[in-house]
């Protein structure tokens, strides 16, 4: 029989897939992540764990949502991502504190690598790609070619759910 603490975090865990679920279809869908289900998840995370581990709860849950606000705030301010994924980190910190969230960012830098490499061969070819990653030093890019961007939902998501299953394979 599972205890309280034990019950939480299950069902903290399946919050955190449902939000990632919603992050990776409005993201690819919209290329925005609303504060309609960040806000939400961050304030259930911060209430859940002050109610199930009193003040360490709360200030394990704070810490990670802050970690996750501070991890993603660099990129964001210098134009690299937008504010979206910056507080989804920040909510999946709330959830699941801030050694997950630390992890999560790690693993989804990784994935947003691979996701960028394979959107730009999907979107310009392998010269398009080349050229784009070398600057047109070598392939020639068109001077005023846009910018790539993609939607960093989905890399956040593969990392969160990596450190999901470490997590789960390490309780067995």
């Amino acid at each position: 029989m599972l205890d309280l603490a034990q019950r939480s975090d299950l069902i903290l865990d399946g919050i955190l897939l449902v939000t990632l679920g919603c992050a990776v279809v409005t993201d690819l869908r919209t290329r925005r992540i609303s504060n309609r289900l960040t806000y939400p998840v961050a304030a259930l995370g911060l209430a859940v764990h002050a109610a199930t581990g009193g003040w360490a709860g709360l200030t394990a849950s704070a810490l990670g949502l802050l970690l996750g606000l501070a991890l993603f705030l660099v990129p964001f301010l210098l134009g690299g991502m937008g504010g979206g994924d910056v507080k989804l980190l920040a909510a999946i910190g709330a959830l699941q504190g801030p050694q997950f969230v630390l992890l999560t960012a790690v693993y989804a830098g990784l994935a947003g690598g691979v996701l960028a490499v394979g959107y730009l061969l999907y979107q310009r070819g392998l010269a398009g790609t080349v050229a784009y990653a070398t600057g047109g030093r070598i392939g020639g890019a068109r001077p005023g070619a846009p910018r790539a961007a993609i939607p960093y939902g989905p890399a956040i998501a593969v990392g969160a759910a990596i450190v999901l299953l470490q997590t789960a394979l390490g309780a067995l």
